[in-house]
């Protein structure tokens, strides 16, 4: 892939950190001042249903040929918004920020993914992918640690950062780029062993995984940072364990390449996400600020697999900007569903930590509903949905 065309990439690791930088800086924000769980909640709810949304209209209008343009209105809507939530501590301003923040964002990651296919040639999808997971997943990574950092110096600094990081993303995507010949936004990527084949009904299978990542994911990302806010954590500290688990999912997302042929087999499924659910049941039994810390980045390994492969099976056949349509909207409607789940049993034990717990088991029953469209489709034969 030419450096040229790699560059392009950095534009989603800049809106990823644009998202967790100006999502932590808010939450963390909130626990400072002493709001409860519930209202952050609300707030984390509003900027999923506008992602979610936006995520399953833009599904119908985004092709390649729009994608560009798309992408550079939905960049500067994403940092006005970012702007007035960081300037603002009143509720109805932030949800309304948020709001307009989220739908725009998902017109942007949708929109990315359109044009990254349209600007990868023919049988380099493994690779493109690859470069995506690692430039969203380490944006999101130091969106996270450098808003614990800059927090300290000021709203100010904050405002000078998104300013920064939204030029940089519109710069980026302005600049010409070169036709390369036939693209992967048709053609089917196959591996190198047959007994693996491409198979539409791992489209749906990704669908599941990716509405499961993100309800284990969202609660954690909303609620720790006011948790530990209210423990004494500094916000540097109260960054690093979730700056671990993207960093780690950045780099073991841009790993898989190299491991194509595992992406429709069942043994690497159980394996990995089994360890999802280890590690969530270990932050649940000894909820300790290192357990929790080593364990998010255990998860980071289950998170960027698993990121991975969604993307993949969205992209490899079918209708790939409907089904990555369905892969955003299934983000927000996953981060709902976990942080509604998560605020209810944590209300209802009265312990933070039983969030774990609701985590563990919807990631648990996730795998065992992947597993048994996978038996059912090569066991029995029984027709599935096909995308």
């Amino acid at each position: 892939m030419k450096w040229k065309l790699a560059l392009l990439y950095l534009s989603p690791a800049l809106m990823d950190w644009l998202v967790f930088f100006v999502s932590f800086a808010v939450f963390y924000a909130a626990g400072v001042r002493g709001v409860g769980m519930a209202e952050c909640g609300w707030l984390g709810i509003l900027f999923q249903a506008a992602y979610m949304t936006s995520s399953f209209v833009s599904g119908h209008f985004i092709t390649c040929r729009n994608a560009r343009r798309v992408l550079l209105l939905s960049t500067l809507f994403c940092g006005i918004a970012s702007v007035g939530i960081l300037c603002s501590s009143a509720f109805a301003v932030l949800a309304l920020g948020l709001v307009v923040f989220g739908g725009s964002a998902a017109w942007f990651f949708n929109s990315f993914q359109a044009f990254m296919r349209g600007a990868a040639s023919v049988g380099s999808l493994k690779s493109s992918v690859a470069l995506y997971s690692l430039s969203w997943c380490l944006g999101a990574a130091l969106g996270n640690v450098t808003a614990g950092w800059l927090y300290q110096w000021g709203v100010p600094a904050l405002i000078l950062a998104v300013v920064i990081a939204t030029g940089a993303i519109l710069f980026l995507l302005a600049r010409k780029h070169t036709e390369i010949g036939p693209t992967v936004d048709e053609p089917v990527e196959t591996g190198s062993r047959q007994k693996y084949p491409v198979a539409n009904h791992y489209i749906l299978i990704g669908w599941l995984m990716i509405f499961t990542v993100t309800f284990v994911q969202r609660p954690l990302f909303t609620f720790l940072p006011p948790l530990f806010a209210k423990e004494g954590v500094s916000s540097l500290w109260a960054s690093l364990p979730l700056f671990m688990h993207m960093a780690v999912s950045a780099f073991f997302g841009l790993a898989m390449f190299r491991f194509r042929d595992f992406l429709y087999r069942r043994t690497p499924f159980f394996i990995i996400q089994g360890g999802g659910v280890v590690a969530l049941c270990s932050m649940w039994i000894w909820p300790t600020y290192w357990v929790c810390f080593s364990m998010l980045c255990l998860l980071g390994i289950y998170a960027g697999f698993v990121y991975y492969c969604a993307v993949y099976y969205a992209s490899n056949s079918g209708r790939r900007s409907f089904n990555t349509g369905i892969n955003e909207a299934l983000v927000g409607f996953g981060s709902i569903a976990g942080i509604v789940l998560g605020d209810a049993w944590m209300r209802h034990s009265g312990s933070p930590t039983e969030m774990y717990l609701v985590c563990g088991a919807g990631l648990a029953a996730s795998v065992v509903a992947q597993m048994t469209i996978v038996f059912l489709k090569r066991k029995h034969g029984v027709p599935l949905p096909v995308i």
